[in-house]
This record gives structure tokens, C-alpha cells and sequence, in this order.
């Protein structure tokens, strides 16, 4: 059956990249913010209608997180921090891409393929406030931040081992064998 009813309306996958995108929520409002090439798209998620449209970038974006009016994108091993349209900073610190970044409360975790995982105050942009070593035989894929554990996150690697570090106090808590 092929009629208007069931065409569809929009979707963001037409427009985006294979780069996963970060949500927020502000108010009752919900916020898509995406990759497209450069820079990045914000998207009002109820209606699909884009919102707002980053800086052009020096190179591609390969990670995205958000945290009220500020935007985080990484470019290869940089961080550009964006405030609304506008880069307000960078952040530069890993020897190789950022593969992933997570905001917790006024901090900014981005873990790279240079196997380490740096901590950085938002803001300031001079050097991170801590960095982890996860070691040479661990090769890092993702991370996660468990509820309810304060000052942890988890790192996954690419042989199904986890490993879970105060990223406080910069100690590995403990880990996990792979498969």
C-alpha cells in the first residue's frame, strides 16, 4: 500500500553520518545533536526540525557529546568545544582520534586510540586534570558510565574485556577477562 499516509516524513539517517550522535535533554524539549562532514547539526527530536548548524571544522567530526549550550566534537585527536554556533575551545591532548567522549556533571571523559582516557575540567582547555594510561595489551573500543557509581566509568575492549577505573583518583578499580 503506497499512499501518502505511509510515506515517510523524515529522518535524520538521510542526512547524517555513521558517527553516533549525542542526545540532550533540555527542559521538556529533546535535542539530536549530529555529524554532517565538518561540523554538526542540532535537531529538535519531537520534531525533526534543525534547530542549529556548528562551525566548519578543520577536518571531519568522529565523535560527538553535549551539555547545555556547548557542543563537543571531536577532529582526529582535537576537541572542539562550541558554545551555541560559535568554537569557544580546544581541547588537545591525545597523540592519536578521539573514539568516544562523555560529559559528567562539568567534566569531559574522551577516550582514544591512543589507549588513554583523559579527563578534562570543562572550560579549560590548557591540559586535562587527569590521564589514564589503560596499557599497551588492552586496545579500548567504547565506554560507559554505570548509574549510581560516582567518579567511575567502564572502558571496553576489543577482546570483550572490561576494565573499571576511578577517574578521580586515576586507579583502576578492576577488570574484567574478556572472551
Amino acid at each position: 500500500m503506497a499512499g501518502p499516509l505511509f510515506k515517510p516524513f523524515r529522518a535524520l539517517g538521510y542526512i547524517t553520518e555513521d558517527v553516533p550522535f549525542a542526545l540532550q535533554r533540555r527542559g521538556k524539549e529533546t535535542y539530536t545533536v549530529v555529524s554532517v562532514g565538518r561540523t554538526w547539526q542540532i535537531y529538535n527530536t519531537s520534531k525533526l526540525t534543525l534547530v542549529m548548524v556548528g562551525p566548519q571544522l578543520p577536518r571531519a567530526v568522529v565523535a560527538l557529546a553535549a551539555k547545555g549550550d556547548l557542543t563537543f566534537a571531536a577532529t582526529g585527536a582535537a576537541i572542539h568545544e562550541g558554545k551555541r554556533m560559535h568554537e569557544s575551545g580546544v581541547y588537545a591532548g591525545h597523540r592519536a582520534a578521539v573514539m568516544q567522549m562523555l560529559v559528567l556533571g562539568d567534566q569531559l571523559l574522551s577516550l582514544g586510540r591512543d589507549r588513554q582516557l583523559l579527563v578534562w575540567k570543562i572550560g579549560q582547555y590548557d591540559a586535562p586534570q587527569g590521564v589514564i594510561d589503560l596499557g599497551d595489551n588492552f586496545e579500548p573500543s567504547c565506554m560507559a558510565h554505570p548509574d549510581t557509581y560516582i567518579n567511575k566509568v567502564v572502558v571496553g575492549g576489543a577482546d570483550g574485556s572490561l576494565q573499571l577505573w576511578n577517574f578521580q583518583t586515576q586507579q583502576l578499580v578492576h577488570s574484567f577477562k574478556g572472551w
